[in-house]
């Protein structure tokens, strides 16, 4: 499984990261879209080739196109959502396609496989797994502990190794979280993927836990 940090529109960016990777599925943490140019073709991508997590911005282009009122009037366009309007070729009054608003509508919050735990922010410590499963997790949570929100560095969860994004503004490298005061990755219990700070794409191939890194080029 080839984990993908926050895409952020960069599509070219996200098939030369891929190119490097094993031959295996893509997986998006979420925040396909917004800031890069070619948020339409990412959207496209995985949602015919690959799976996907619900990232805050995809949770804003929602609030904005359904009109849900979760969020302050023009929040998303203040966050970069006019170049995701130039992707779609939709002015700010258009209509979101279906089968996009479909797409957007069914991403999870959280991916579990054996020993891996997936998610778009870390989660937040007061959080149990069952609370982030739980279908009204976002209705119910104040939104910056969400798991789409949450700022704060993860916890250890027994049993599993997290992998999550988010919080790039703060990395330009992966940045592993280890109980020790030495990280090493061969004994990290979490890691964030998001490095846009370093205006670089990263990935993660699980199980290997080998990092790959792409610079920006869209």
């Amino acid at each position: 499984m080839n984990l993908i940090g926050d895409i952020q529109g960069n599509y070219r960016t996200l098939q030369a990261l891929l190119k490097q990777m094993p031959d295996d599925e893509p997986v998006s943490v979420g925040d396909m879209v917004d800031r890069g140019p070619r948020s339409l073709e990412v959207l496209e991508f995985f949602r015919l080739h690959g799976e996907a997590l619900l990232g805050n911005h995809e949770h804003m282009m929602l609030d904005y196109f359904k009109g849900s009122g979760i969020y302050v009037p023009g929040l998303w366009l203040m966050n970069s959502g006019d170049a995701t309007l130039s992707s779609l070729k939709l002015e700010r009054s258009g209509s979101l396609p279906g089968e996009l608003q479909d797409y957007l509508e069914s991403l999870p919050l959280m991916l579990l496989r054996e020993g891996l735990l997936v998610t778009h922010a870390p989660i937040h410590r007061r959080w149990r797994l069952e609370d982030i499963a739980s279908p009204d997790h976002l209705e119910r949570s104040p939104m910056e502990q969400s798991v789409i929100w949450n700022r704060e560095d993860p916890i250890p969860r027994d049993g599993y190794f997290q992998v999550f994004g988010h919080n790039g503004y703060r990395y330009v490298r992966a940045q592993f979280f280890d109980r020790r005061f030495v990280i090493l990755p061969e004994s990290a219990y979490a890691v964030c993927i998001d490095t846009v700070r370093g205006q670089v794409l990263s990935g993660l191939h699980w199980p290997s836990c080998r990092i790959f890194e792409q610079e920006y080029i869209d």
